[in-house]
């Protein structure tokens, strides 16, 4: 027969493994966004000063740009 303190126990385990799974699910998604910002840092940091003016940016628009508050 389970006591009502292991029922507790479990509840309260269940609960802090949720709690878990979703803060390690928010970094992993974290990780991904900080991930596509530096790929999109790297690509556009290849081109010339020329070809980022045809664009209409400039280099120190990189970063603005890369995390997605860039305004025109």
């Amino acid at each position: 027969m389970t006591t009502l303190a292991q029922s507790q126990n479990r509840t309260v385990a269940r609960f802090l493994a949720d709690g878990v799974r979703s803060l390690r699910a928010r970094f992993d998604a974290q990780m991904a966004v900080v991930g596509e910002r530096r790929r999109i840092s790297r690509e556009l940091m290849t081109y010339s000063d020329d070809e980022l003016a045809e664009l209409g940016f400039s280099r120190f628009d990189i970063p603005a740009i890369a995390s997605g508050s860039y305004r025109r």
